[in-house]
């Protein structure tokens, strides 16, 4: 009996780690469109879109990554004035736990204040959309250069400069606060562009791959502390992270009283890895009271400009 449950615990193991190592891809050149294990891109049908998947021929994009095409805004043309072009895919998490990673390399020529990149993500088809940089629902978002972050019009964070240097981006996002309801995440790439005429590139992108990961590769958490709060003493951006007890997981609602019990600032339906900003703050001693699907507690917070 007991022999008999060890292979089955082992079984299950093997099922749940080759679920959560599956990779899907798109290299952009004609193998890799089959529904069972790719990446599908979707383009954005405006005739003003300038997203292109081909050869690219330019001075600095001059190759793809991996021959001979990859996704460009325009293969042969600089970047035009006042546009604004779009591509998105849609990824189907098969379960709410671990981390949904999408990862891509790229190459940026685009104009500080003027010309920019940005992507961002949706979990209710589309509804509404959240940028992923400076994001605290964003478990990770590296592999760029900080030089090449900027603000385009409306206030959007994103990529912009030069660097032409083939990096390589990840995007993690923290699937235990999504719920049956959200089964699919959509991610959106945008370019940006004003009035102004530059000559710039663009955006180049290749060798897309998205997996689900079970490491979550953050603070790590105190055996004893279900609820850890660091660094504390703060002056500025406090993360919460949420000792993992079983695979789904989400702080249901979280809410920052100062000394005299008044209340600050709520969130409700947010990860068990999130972040906050203090700066605003006054000094002072405050209270975070945090509420998931598995208990509550009472956290005390210090913020010391």
């Amino acid at each position: 009996m007991k022999k008999t449950y060890l292979v089955t615990l082992l079984l299950i193991g093997i099922s749940y780690f080759s679920k959560a190592q599956y990779t899907y891809y798109q290299y952009f050149d004609g193998a890799d469109t089959s529904s069972f294990n790719s990446i599908l891109i979707k383009l954005d049908t405006s005739r003003t879109n300038i997203w292109q998947i081909g050869r690219p021929q330019k001075p600095i994009f001059d190759s793809a990554y991996s021959l001979p095409n990859d996704i460009v805004t325009d293969t042969i043309h600089n970047i035009p004035p006042n546009n604004t072009s779009r591509f998105s895919l849609k990824l189907l998490p098969w379960n709410t736990y671990g981390i949904l990673v999408l990862q891509w390399v790229q190459k940026l020529d685009m104009q500080f204040g003027h010309q920019g990149g940005y992507v961002e993500f949706s979990v209710d088809t589309g509804k509404t959309w959240q940028n992923a940089f400076n994001n605290p629902h964003v478990f990770n978002f590296y592999g760029f250069q900080p030089a090449n972050e900027d603000t385009v019009s409306a206030g959007n964070y994103a990529f912009s400069g030069t660097d032409s240097t083939w990096r390589d981006i990840w995007f993690c996002l923290d699937m235990s606060w999504l719920s049956s309801s959200r089964d699919s995440v959509i991610f959106r790439f945008t370019l940006q562009t004003d009035t102004g005429i530059y000559s710039k590139e663009g955006w180049e992108i290749d060798n897309m791959m998205a997996r689900q990961d079970i490491a979550h590769p953050v603070h790590e958490v105190h055996d004893k502390d279900y609820v850890d709060l660091y660094p504390n003493p703060t002056a500025g951006q406090v993360n919460v992270s949420i000792q993992n007890i079983n695979d789904f997981h989400i702080i249901e609602h979280m809410e920052l009283e100062d000394a005299q019990g008044r209340t600050v600032q709520t969130w409700k339906n947010v990860p068990t890895q999130f972040w906050f900003d203090t700066s605003t703050y006054p000094n002072g001693v405050y209270f975070l009271n945090v509420t998931t699907n598995i208990k509550s507690e009472r956290v005390l917070l210090v913020v010391k400009h």
